[in-house]
């Protein structure tokens, strides 16, 4: 008789455990389910600033690029002492741009995960783009 308690007791008690091992694994789903979420938010998250990074970049240097013709206008209608002077730094400058362009492709062709590695590139060669810029329309004054 006090086998049969002790056998229906332990047959209990495993019931018990195997209903909460399968808590847990449905538990455990539900948590693998919720980091695929999130993983997913974050790479729309970074999706998201990779376009507008790529957004405002663009702009930049399709600005810096109308302000480079228009120097290169400029430089036309003066004397030809002032053009041979700035030609070479008008050359300088559209090499720049050429360098800063490429980097850029760069980025739009990176996949969501890999884009940031390229971002500082991008950034130091739109910065430099810009000082140049900024030197030679100083210089020109």
């Amino acid at each position: 008789m006090k086998r049969n308690a002790v056998i229906l007791a332990l047959a209990c008690v495993i019931s018990a455990n195997a209903a909460g091992l399968r808590a847990q694994s449905t538990s455990g789903e539900k948590v693998k389910e919720d980091v695929k979420q999130t993983a997913g938010d974050v790479n729309a998250y970074v999706g998201e600033k990779k376009a507008d990074y790529e957004k405002r970049i663009k702009a930049e240097l399709d600005d810096l690029g109308a302000r480079i013709d228009q120097l290169n206008k400029k430089m036309s209608a003066r004397g030809e002492e002032g053009r041979k002077k700035a030609t070479a730094q008008l050359k300088e400058l559209k090499k720049k741009k050429r360098v800063a362009g490429r980097k850029f492709d760069k980025v739009k062709a990176a996949s969501q995960k890999e884009w940031g590695k390229f971002k500082a590139g991008v950034d130091d060669a739109v910065n430099d783009l810009k000082k140049t810029y900024e030197d030679f329309t100083a210089n020109m004054k």
